[in-house]
């Protein structure tokens, strides 16, 4: 697998305050990342660092994507890469659609920020990929509003949506809390469904030890901004180095 993404002794802040410390690790195609930790470890916080979204602030160290520093990127770089090399599925499904606009205009206007394509060439894509994710009746979804699609098929769309471009990468944030335990079983099924489908790389921060152990081979646990853990998944939960990983999964697993 080649490696498409690096992190790099890395510090984040939020103006003065330090938030992460020395973060290094490094992911491959068709991997998935699990990063796990209790509240405010800044777990959402390293996922908003790679698209250089508002708020935190790299002070040391690098961030490499395809051999690319997306430091050094301008604005315009970055937003080519978003969406289109790099896309994000959020904890709240909502975020993903316009409310006053039916999923099929969101699924244009999400392809034609990064490609000339016409709206039924996007459709026919859309189509496609529901279809691939198991999503049923996929032209009556493209046709509704996210008011008249549950919170579950929302969250699916939301992941088709990241989809449309075909990144490398998909940033998933705390995407099955909001859920059901049943509906947040489809979340995973789902993701799992990207990497084998589409050789996708995931990275997905959760607070829930069982849908980590469940989904990822690679695993970080963060504790006060540092990492307290990190490696193969299976490895870490059987053998933890740090008494906060060893508290974290007796919480968890018992």
């Amino acid at each position: 697998m080649n490696e498409l993404l690096k992190f790099q002794n890395v510090n984040i802040s939020y103006e003065n305050k330090q938030v992460l410390y020395d973060i290094s690790f490094s992911l491959s195609s068709g991997e998935i990342f699990g990063i796990v930790g209790n509240s405010g470890c800044g777990k959402s916080t390293l996922l908003k660092s790679i698209l250089s979204l508002e708020g935190p602030k790299v002070t040391k160290g690098d961030i490499v994507f395809e051999d690319r520093s997306l430091l050094s990127l301008n604005n315009e770089d970055m937003r080519q890469i978003r969406g289109k090399s790099i896309s994000m599925v959020f904890q709240e499904s909502g975020i993903h659609t316009n409310p006053l606009k039916t999923v099929g205009d969101t699924v244009f206007e999400s392809m034609r920020a990064h490609s000339k394509i016409s709206k039924r060439d996007a459709l026919d894509t859309a189509v496609h990929i529901f279809e691939s994710l198991s999503l049923p009746d996929p032209k009556r979804i493209l046709s509704s509003y996210p008011f008249e699609l549950s919170g579950g098929m929302n969250q699916r769309v939301g992941i088709a949506l990241a989809m449309l471009n075909k990144p490398s990468i998909i940033l998933a944030d705390e995407p099955t809390s909001a859920l059901d335990p049943i509906v947040a079983v489809q979340i995973v099924n789902e993701l799992k469904s990207l990497r084998e489908k589409y050789n996708t790389a995931i990275i997905l921060v959760t607070h829930n030890i069982k849908i980590a152990r469940s989904i990822t081979d690679t695993i970080m646990v963060l504790h006060h901004g540092k990492i307290a853990d990190y490696g193969n998944t299976k490895e870490v939960l059987s053998s933890p180095k740090s008494e906060f990983t060893k508290e974290l999964i007796l919480s968890a697993l018992g």
